[in-house]
């Protein structure tokens, strides 16, 4: 036992020794701690990546996706209500400037608002005055409380409708060359054909002869007929007409101060009614709906009477009957007295001594 305890003392003294010696090491001969450098190969390129650059910081989750497409109708909404009648409205009118899209990017850090270009000259300067505008835009926007930190608003060629634009550009320029311009639809509608080229006055001297000489055979045209699938158009058309002339016939015979309107022609005068007389026949009317009324005012009363007594002589019945009953219970206890008096007493059979 006490060897063990020798043995565990001297072990412990040891292992603090070699602790100690191992620190005081370090402090006289400092090395840094070694450290895990990745080698990269050889084919491998140290210069960045688009993706790794253009890459984002957070993507946004399911919630996100749906918040930055409500966002995106937000925007395109509120953006082209503003350009069409908001303070920035004066400095684009008349340009014909046509948004696209509008589409937030995932960071909600900018707004792109994708415009469509027409593909000449005037591009550029639309470009510039859109970058102008940007600010105000956004400032506008920041107004309407769409969030509550709007983000920069940035103006993009759409490219898809911008390589639509310049092919049919170059193909109006493979057809018709670089100076065609292109006319109204109008001018297309044009009867007659036109002769570009000059001609000569003989020429044109040659050709009126020849239309002179050559007569025109033109074929007669049938009549159109209105019975289509059965149906006579022209009869039911000339009814209407004639219905609408006595209308109107009506309308112009109508003096101003006869307040009764007539649709019929004019070969018909109303019969015209004395005023007394109306009034005579009103007032009879209003006499004689007066004395109905009476009347029936006289019959609900005499109903509602007889309802009454016959509820009262149902009462009158039932208490008469009880009397009745009370009666006879009288007349009876009255009859049982009688009897009991009437009944003589016993005679005494017993005898005195």
């Amino acid at each position: 036992m006490i060897t063990f305890r020798r043995f565990y003392h001297v072990s412990t003294t040891l292992y603090s020794f070699k602790k100690l010696g191992i620190k005081l090491s370090k402090m006289v001969n400092p090395k840094n701690k070694k450290q895990y450098y990745p080698l990269l190969p050889m084919e491998s390129s140290i210069m960045p990546s688009i993706k790794s650059l253009t890459k984002t910081q957070r993507e946004p989750g399911k919630q996100g996706v749906r918040r930055v497409a409500m966002l995106n109708k937000i925007f395109m909404k509120q953006i082209t209500d503003i350009m069409s009648t908001g303070t920035v409205s004066m400095d684009i009118v008349g340009r014909g400037i046509e948004i696209s899209k509008v589409q937030i990017t995932p960071d909600l850090q900018t707004v792109n608002v994708y415009w469509v270009c027409k593909g000449d000259s005037t591009d550029d300067e639309t470009e510039s005055t859109l970058k102008k505008i940007a600010g105000v835009l956004r400032h506008e926007l920041s107004t309407l409380r769409v969030m509550g930190e709007v983000p920069y608003i940035v103006f993009v060629k759409d490219k898809q409708e911008a390589l639509i634009t310049d092919l049919d550009r170059r193909l109006a320029i493979a057809d018709y060359g670089e100076d065609y311009q292109t006319t109204e639809l109008g001018h297309l509608l044009k009867t007659e054909f036109t002769l570009d080229t000059k001609l000569s006055p003989e020429m044109k001297a040659k050709i009126k002869q020849l239309e002179d000489e050559s007569p025109l055979s033109q074929e007669p045209i049938p009549e159109m007929t209105h019975n289509v699938y059965g149906l006579d158009h022209a009869k039911i058309m000339s009814r209407l007409l004639a219905t609408r002339k006595r209308s109107k016939d009506a309308w112009s015979n109508l003096d101003s101060d006869n307040a009764i309107i007539s649709y019929r022609t004019s070969e018909y005068k109303p019969s015209e009614l004395d005023t007394d007389q109306q009034r005579q026949q009103l007032a009879d009317f209003l006499q004689k709906r007066k004395i109905e009324q009476n009347k029936l005012h006289k019959q609900l009363r005499k109903s509602e009477a007889w309802q009454l007594s016959d509820v009262q002589g149902d009462d009158d019945d039932e208490d008469a009957y009880e009397e009745f009953e009370d009666e006879d219970d009288y007349y009876n206890d009255a009859e049982d007295i009688y009897n009991d008096s009437s009944i003589p007493p016993e005679k005494n059979t017993h005898t005195s001594v």
